[in-house]
Protein backbone atom coordinates (compact mmCIF):
# COMPACT_ATOMS: atom_id res chain seq x y z
CA UNK A 1 0.00 0.00 0.00
CA UNK A 2 1.25 3.30 -0.77
CA UNK A 3 0.70 5.80 2.09
CA UNK A 4 2.23 8.89 -0.25
CA UNK A 5 -1.13 9.18 -2.16
CA UNK A 6 -3.93 9.22 0.16
CA UNK A 7 -7.05 11.12 -0.63
CA UNK A 8 -7.70 14.71 -0.12
CA UNK A 9 -9.98 15.24 2.44
CA UNK A 10 -11.86 18.80 2.51
CA UNK A 11 -13.26 20.80 5.77
CA UNK A 12 -16.67 19.90 4.91
CA UNK A 13 -15.83 15.88 5.44
CA UNK A 14 -13.79 16.45 8.39
CA UNK A 15 -16.44 18.87 9.94
CA UNK A 16 -19.27 15.69 8.94
CA UNK A 17 -17.12 13.11 10.66
CA UNK A 18 -16.27 14.80 13.47
CA UNK A 19 -19.63 15.41 14.52
CA UNK A 20 -20.05 11.87 14.32
CA UNK A 21 -17.52 11.32 16.60
CA UNK A 22 -18.38 8.82 19.57
CA UNK A 23 -16.37 8.21 23.30
CA UNK A 24 -13.71 5.20 22.52
CA UNK A 25 -12.14 3.61 25.77
CA UNK A 26 -8.36 1.88 24.86
CA UNK A 27 -8.02 -0.69 27.29
CA UNK A 28 -4.62 -2.31 27.84
CA UNK A 29 -3.73 -5.97 28.96
CA UNK A 30 -0.50 -6.39 31.00
CA UNK A 31 1.01 -9.60 32.23
CA UNK A 32 1.10 -10.41 36.03
CA UNK A 33 2.79 -13.27 37.47
CA UNK A 34 -0.55 -15.39 37.67
CA UNK A 35 -0.21 -14.94 33.58
CA UNK A 36 1.77 -17.36 32.95
CA UNK A 37 0.44 -20.12 35.63
CA UNK A 38 -1.44 -23.16 34.49
CA UNK A 39 -4.25 -22.94 36.48
CA UNK A 40 -5.07 -19.68 34.61
CA UNK A 41 -4.88 -20.88 31.44
CA UNK A 42 -8.77 -21.61 31.64
CA UNK A 43 -9.53 -18.75 33.40
CA UNK A 44 -7.99 -16.28 30.37
CA UNK A 45 -9.41 -18.41 27.81
CA UNK A 46 -12.88 -17.55 29.02
CA UNK A 47 -11.76 -13.75 29.16
CA UNK A 48 -11.32 -14.31 25.64
CA UNK A 49 -14.60 -15.61 24.73
CA UNK A 50 -16.04 -13.05 26.72
CA UNK A 51 -13.96 -10.87 24.42
CA UNK A 52 -15.46 -12.28 21.73
CA UNK A 53 -18.93 -11.95 22.49
CA UNK A 54 -18.16 -7.93 23.40
CA UNK A 55 -16.91 -7.96 20.06
CA UNK A 56 -20.06 -10.07 18.04
CA UNK A 57 -22.49 -7.08 20.30
CA UNK A 58 -20.23 -4.19 19.04
CA UNK A 59 -19.05 -3.33 22.48
CA UNK A 60 -15.22 -4.38 21.43
CA UNK A 61 -14.84 -3.53 18.10
CA UNK A 62 -11.46 -3.54 18.10
CA UNK A 63 -9.52 -6.55 20.30
CA UNK A 64 -6.24 -7.97 19.67
CA UNK A 65 -3.05 -9.57 21.15
CA UNK A 66 0.24 -7.61 21.45
CA UNK A 67 3.19 -10.23 20.75
CA UNK A 68 6.47 -8.25 21.10
CA UNK A 69 7.52 -9.42 24.36
CA UNK A 70 6.46 -6.24 26.37
CA UNK A 71 4.16 -6.38 29.39
CA UNK A 72 1.36 -5.73 27.70
CA UNK A 73 -0.69 -8.83 25.78
CA UNK A 74 -3.40 -7.02 24.66
CA UNK A 75 -5.28 -4.15 23.51
CA UNK A 76 -9.23 -3.92 23.19
CA UNK A 77 -11.00 -0.25 21.80
CA UNK A 78 -14.48 -0.28 23.11
CA UNK A 79 -17.01 1.75 21.86
CA UNK A 80 -18.30 3.18 25.45
CA UNK A 81 -17.31 6.01 28.01
CA UNK A 82 -14.60 5.13 30.47
CA UNK A 83 -17.23 4.17 33.38
CA UNK A 84 -19.53 1.95 31.31
CA UNK A 85 -16.25 -0.11 30.33
CA UNK A 86 -15.07 -0.26 33.97
CA UNK A 87 -18.54 -1.37 35.02
CA UNK A 88 -18.38 -3.91 32.17
CA UNK A 89 -14.94 -5.36 33.28
CA UNK A 90 -15.76 -5.58 37.08
CA UNK A 91 -19.21 -7.96 35.71
CA UNK A 92 -16.41 -10.29 33.94
CA UNK A 93 -15.56 -13.36 36.80
CA UNK A 94 -12.84 -14.29 34.17
CA UNK A 95 -11.11 -11.34 34.51
CA UNK A 96 -9.06 -12.04 37.85
CA UNK A 97 -5.92 -13.59 37.40
CA UNK A 98 -3.10 -12.48 35.31
CA UNK A 99 -3.65 -9.08 33.90
CA UNK A 100 -3.54 -5.36 34.79
CA UNK A 101 -6.38 -3.27 32.94
CA UNK A 102 -5.60 0.71 32.80
CA UNK A 103 -8.13 2.58 31.10
CA UNK A 104 -7.59 5.28 28.56
CA UNK A 105 -10.66 7.60 27.30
Amino acid sequence: MDYRELPVITDEQMNRRLAQARAYTLVLLKTTPETFKAESRPIIREHGRRNMALHARGTLPVVCPVTDGSEVTGIGIFAAETDEVRIARGAARSARPGAARPCHP
